[in-house]
């Protein structure tokens, strides 16, 4: 087995700054029948992978001993940090070509900046001919997504849109009903009659930790359902324009109104943990948190509704993976390969669910889960939210007026890691009250377009 080997590090260093059945919410899972793996003693070595600590990535780290059952000549190391720690930590190593990974995990973003760089290898070719790994059962928007130059650079560990997460039962009790397509007016006025702090009982959670992909996230596509954008098609810096700061002052709002206490502190995983605890009433973020939501372990698992996420005047267009890369500096390669393509088949879907059940199980990417009898029975209405967010999703047209970047919760530009971490500072600050919302919003729209100007997108 051989790879191509590409690229040194370049002026993108600007980016540093087993089976027993289990029970399911409707008391039964029933896997699709797999042919187990042979085991692989061909293959060994030593590989060090870096994963973001989300529940799904916890899940494969507490169940990597499946993976050492097939290949038991291969050595992992695994380091799991928080999504703001382990992008700094991935970024530097990769980047710098330090070569203290052999495999990591990033998404729609990274991948095609980072091939384009020759700081990771093109995977497609021998993931394809794996005819058991079956590439095409893979939805093509995350194909596309981690493609370069026609070439494949990342495995879709799991995928996802957004979605709107909401109690059926405090709904119920206020007289109020949900829409399948709500847009962002009303859930503003569902926050404000659902929000009781003096019970506990918050009327949204939306993620407040600074980071580009944190905080930015969700809030980048409410600037997009809004009509606004960061850039117009001469690169000119729009967060100031009438659409992206009424946005952006509603996002801030909301939270401060009628979101949790702390909230610059929030970020997927503990608005995750909120919503799960019964404190809040709606919840807008991954899809990805549907299953986490409605496992057993959800105190609210039984009174868990889903829509589609809000809309305004355009759509959200959210679009991401979690995917599994190999760095160019690997000399661990066919080990690499072998890991990357076991944590994303199918295979290790139904090793989860049968150690696990679906709730940790990672989905969003392989039509093969949502084919699945038990999964369907488990995710009920959700997985049509799901699938259909994920195919309407469109990151090549991300927003209402034309711009001059792609992708859907972020601007698919090397300097947008350094520049979204930095705008989201800027909010998280106006959050807690050390500035206003407006200075905040000035003092982004002067940096965007600092960042333009030196990047060399403006003329």
């Amino acid at each position: 087995m051989t790879f191509r080997k590409i690229g040194s590090l370049s002026a993108l260093m600007l980016l540093i700054p087993m089976f027993a059945m289990l029970a399911s919410r409707s008391g039964v899972v029933r896997a699709q029948d797999a042919t187990p793996a042979a085991v692989n003693t061909e293959v060994s070595g030593t590989i060090d992978v870096g994963m973001v600590a989300n529940p799904q990535m916890v899940a494969l780290q507490e169940n990597i001993d499946a993976f050492n059952a097939l290949y038991p000549n291969v050595t992992v190391n695994l380091t799991v940090l928080p999504e703001n720690e382990i992008r700094q930590v991935i970024t530097q190593d990769i980047a710098g070509e330090a070569g203290q990974f052999d495999v990591v995990t990033i998404g729609t973003f990274e991948v095609p900046i980072w091939a384009e760089n020759g700081w990771i290898e093109e995977v497609g070719e021998e993931a394809a001919a794996d005819v058991a790994y079956d590439l095409n059962d893979i939805f093509q928007p995350h194909r596309d997504g981690l493609s370069y130059d026609g070439g494949l650079y990342g495995l879709p560990f799991y995928g996802e849109s957004s979605m709107t997460f909401y109690r059926t039962d405090l709904f119920e009790a206020a007289g109020l009903t949900m829409p399948e397509r709500p847009t962002w007016t009303q859930i503003a006025e569902f926050a404000e009659a659902l929000h009781n702090p003096d019970e506990g009982q918050y009327g949204i959670c939306l993620r407040m930790l600074p980071g580009w992909g944190q905080q930015l996230a969700p809030m980048t596509t409410v600037i997009n359902a809004f009509g606004g954008r960061w850039f117009d098609e001469e690169w000119n810096a729009q967060l100031d324009s009438d659409e992206s700061s009424a946005a952006i002052n509603f996002y801030l709002d909301l939270v401060t109104n009628y979101g949790q206490p702390g909230a610059q502190d929030s970020g997927f995983t503990e608005c995750e943990t909120l919503f799960e605890q019964g404190q809040v009433a709606m919840w807008y973020d991954a899809t990805s948190a549907a299953e986490l939501v409605s496992a057993d372990t959800s105190s609210v698992a039984a009174n868990v509704g889903f829509a589609y996420p809000p809309t305004e005047v355009g759509p959200t267009n959210w679009l991401w993976n979690w995917s599994f890369a190999m760095a160019s500096t690997s000399d661990q390669q066919e080990a690499a390969l072998a890991f990357m393509t076991w944590a994303t088949s199918k295979e290790y879907f139904q090793t989860i669910v049968e150690a696990d059940g679906y709730g940790r199980a990672p989905t969003g990417a392989r039509q093969s889960t949502y084919d699945d009898p038990g999964y369907a029975e488990f995710a009920g209405a959700f997985a049509g939210i799901v699938q259909t967010a994920i195919s309407e999703s469109n990151p090549t047209e991300p927003t209402v007026d034309p711009v001059p970047y792609t992708g859907g919760q972020f601007v698919r530009i090397p300097e947008f890691q350094g520049l979204g971490d930095s705008v989201a500072q800027l909010f998280a600050a106006a959050y807690v009250g050390d500035s206003t919302v407006d200075e905040a919003i000035a003092e982004a729209n002067e940096l965007a377009n600092q960042v333009a100007e030196e990047g060399g997108y403006q003329e």
